[in-house]
């Protein structure tokens, strides 16, 4: 008989959940999701190369009320439950190989007077591929310690170009048009280079792309800023007290898209050879996430680009989309392998993904009870007593801001969780030791290498994985 999902938040999160099943059936994908499916790669078995669908339309109302857009929920039908995943027993030791690289203030490389946007985007987004796999090849071959299983990760707009260049609103869309192409094409051709056969079982996690999507309204300034002198412009205040005044950009209303691509080399191929791929966006935009941000009070940042304002919605309705066997689904595979699940927060969503005891977009996750959390960010450190799923018990961060107080680099085992029935605040318990094994291009640029045991024999001060239920959304 199909097996309805459990309504019930808590008892989802104890009993996990394990969603492999509705993809294997061919759930449907909701209309208007061609944007945000362009980043895990397009039907995977077509021969035309990918063009991005214009964003879909918002009809604005008589009175826009000023509140952030609700996140989309994906549904999720009744399904007859398939035989239980098999975990992968051998899997105890897991390296991570984490890069930092700066990504914050934004690197100097600048666009050329006469160069197009798409010309300087594309050149910008192949070095950064170059590093990547520089600082692979250096240090993959380093091992020091058995593993079983190898994450690669890189920090939060790894894949981001300078936002200043831009000139024009036409180049907002070039640029967001040929960074989601360009980071795609990217992203697979580095998995390619390190095939399992040679290197072992590899995921990459290899930082973030932000880009903007146009949104077809516009905004009332009276409706924005009450405190506005008039229709015409925003009256604000520098960062070295002077007042100046803008015109108001109350037509030029974008949405962010700031993901990372998650791919391994051990899953099965789709049709046309490339490896499936999975999306994880950013719920939460930050102050800092776009240069001169200036927050109005309202559901926007006004941030300053080049030249030019735009208004960016504060938080993206973007959900999770995953790749496999051809076709493009909803939800996040987090446990390719089997046996090793594991988690993404990117930057401020770290902190705002807890919320009323259960965790938000917990939906889009095939496996719940991930038992690695990965902090992706620019500028957001471990909170000594955050809240975590109890089947948790390593957090990795790695983080972009350039600091030289700060490694931006760093792993913890947790504490205990005081219960295994909801999340809960946990503290950092112990740091894994990290060890650099490259510097590819420099000193700037840190490959740091570390080994970890997900499976400890002494189970007090670290909870076993919970993988019971199978649900349906996810690989």
């Amino acid at each position: 008989m199909a097996q309805q999902e459990k309504s019930d938040s808590e008892k989802r999160l104890v009993q996990g959940t394990n969603r492999r099943s509705v993809l294997r059936a061919g759930l449907a994908v909701p209309l208007g999701s061609s944007v945000w499916l362009a980043a895990c790669g397009g039907g995977g078995g077509g021969s035309d190369p990918f063009v991005p669908a214009p964003a879909a339309t918002t009809t604005p109302e008589p009175a826009p009320q000023m509140v952030a857009s609700a996140p989309a929920k994906v549904q999720v039908p009744p399904i007859d439950p398939p035989p239980a995943k098999p975990v992968q027993e051998a899997v105890k030791q897991v390296r991570v190989l984490n890069f930092h690289t700066p990504t914050a203030p934004t690197p100097a490389r600048q666009r050329a007077p006469t160069e197009d946007m798409k010309t300087y985007a594309t050149r910008a987004l192949q070095s950064k591929f170059e590093l990547l796999r520089d600082a692979l090849a250096e240090g993959l071959p380093k091992k020091t310690s058995p593993a079983e299983l190898c994450y690669f990760v890189a920090p939060e707009f790894f894949w981001n170009v300078n936002w200043d260049a831009v000139r024009n609103e036409e180049d907002i869309k070039i640029f967001s048009d040929t960074c989601v192409i360009e980071v795609k094409k990217h992203v697979r051709a580095l998995i390619s280079l390190f095939p399992q056969e040679q290197f072992g079982k590899l995921t990459l996690l290899p930082g973030t792309a932000q880009v903007l999507i146009k949104l077809n309204h516009t905004v009332p300034n009276a409706r924005l800023l009450a405190t506005a002198d008039d229709n015409a412009g925003i009256l604000l205040v520098g960062r070295d007290g002077r007042h100046f005044e803008i015109p108001f950009p109350g037509d030029k209303v974008y949405e962010a898209f700031n993901y990372v691509l998650a791919i391994d080399n051990f899953s099965k191929p789709n049709p046309d050879g490339a490896q499936p791929m999975s999306m994880w966006p950013k719920r939460t935009v930050s102050s800092i996430d776009f240069p001169h941000s200036v927050d109005l009070g309202a559901p926007y940042w006004v941030p300053r680009l080049g030249k030019l304002d735009i208004l960016v919605l504060k938080t993206s309705s973007t959900d999770a989309f995953s790749n496999a066997g051809g076709s493009q689904f909803p939800g996040f595979d987090n446990d390719p392998l089997g046996g090793v699940p594991f988690g993404v927060d990117i930057c401020l969503d770290y902190m705002s993904m807890y919320d009323n005891g259960e965790y938000k977009r917990m939906s889009q996750i095939e496996d719940t009870n991930y038992v690695i959390d990965f902090l992706i960010a620019s500028g957001m450190s471990i909170a000594a007593d955050h809240n975590y799923l109890p089947s948790v018990q390593y957090i990795v961060r790695n983080d972009g801001a350039n600091h030289a107080f700060d490694l931006g680099c760093e792993i913890f085992r947790l504490s205990a969780p005081a219960t295994k029935e909801k999340p809960g605040p946990r503290h950092v318990h112990k740091r894994v030791r990290q060890t650099v094994v490259a510097n590819p291009r420099g000193a700037a640029n840190t490959l740091f290498d570390s080994y970890f045991d997900v499976h400890p024999n002494a189970g007090k001060d670290a909870p076993k994985v919970i993988d019971d239920l199978p649900s349906p959304i996810g690989l």
